[in-house]
């Protein structure tokens, strides 16, 4: 699941000559949590798989209250147990292509090829799986973009996150995977990335709920262009 090189070295060869553009995909480029509506499909195909997920929940829950990470990774674990990687890959490619162009925002979309065109840089920070936005993309007849996400690694006989990419640590992946320090603009639904809504000049918020809209206009002040986008 790691990074085309080829990716890394074209996005830091590009970054000091154009704008950089940054999408979410979650709730922005698609309506849903996508790596949470598969693995519940996952687990709903497999009984036994969900009533182990459901014997972690125990473990999982206090761990939620710390870090919503080392949670996730435990549930991870209970989805993938005794799985092996090329199998679960096959998976999330099969849902990518299969399934995720029906909850695509189209708006979104075309905001996206609007980018392109506009000889932007556009590169897709998630914290779901590279995996599923190439799957999405390629589903689409789309060109490949950059991406940084979620990364994961094989433990106790399972997958477990390796890097979370929320919050903060997109701005980290962004810098340490493609070289990206800067960037102009902002796609989001989420105040959850407020990291990279500080060192953007523009920000589009996707259907943002009345508290994501008034937490970023405090964040940012005059100084930030700021528009909402309704998904359609």
């Amino acid at each position: 699941m790691a990074i085309d090189e080829h990716e890394v070295e074209r996005a830091r060869s590009h970054d000091t000559r154009s704008n950089v553009v940054v999408f979410d995909f979650d709730g922005t480029l698609v309506c849903r949590d996508s790596f949470l509506d598969f693995a519940l499909g996952y687990c709903m195909r497999r009984p036994g798989r969900l009533l182990l997920v459901f014997a972690l929940l125990p473990l999982a829950l206090p761990l939620a209250l710390r870090s919503w990470s080392r949670a996730a990774s435990v549930l991870l674990w209970g989805i993938t147990l005794g799985t092996s990687t090329r199998r679960f890959s096959a998976a999330l490619s099969r849902y990518a292509k299969e399934t995720l162009p029906g909850h695509a925002n189209d708006a979104i979309f075309l905001e996206l090829a609007r980018q392109i065109q506009a000889g932007n840089r556009v590169v897709i920070a998630t914290g779901s799986m590279p995996l599923l936005v190439r799957g999405l993309l390629s589903a689409r007849q789309l060109e490949p973009l950059p991406i940084v996400g979620s990364r994961l690694r094989r433990r106790w006989g399972g997958l477990v996150t390796e890097t979370h990419c929320i919050g903060s640590a997109k701005v980290r992946e962004l810098q340490r995977r493609l070289g990206i320090r800067a960037w102009s603009c902002v796609y989001t639904d989420s105040f959850a990335d407020r990291s990279l809504l500080r060192g953007a000049q523009e920000i589009t918020l996707v259907s943002p709920s009345a508290r994501t809209l008034r937490r970023t206009r405090a964040l940012i002040g005059d100084s930030t262009a700021l528009r909402v986008l309704r998904r359609g």
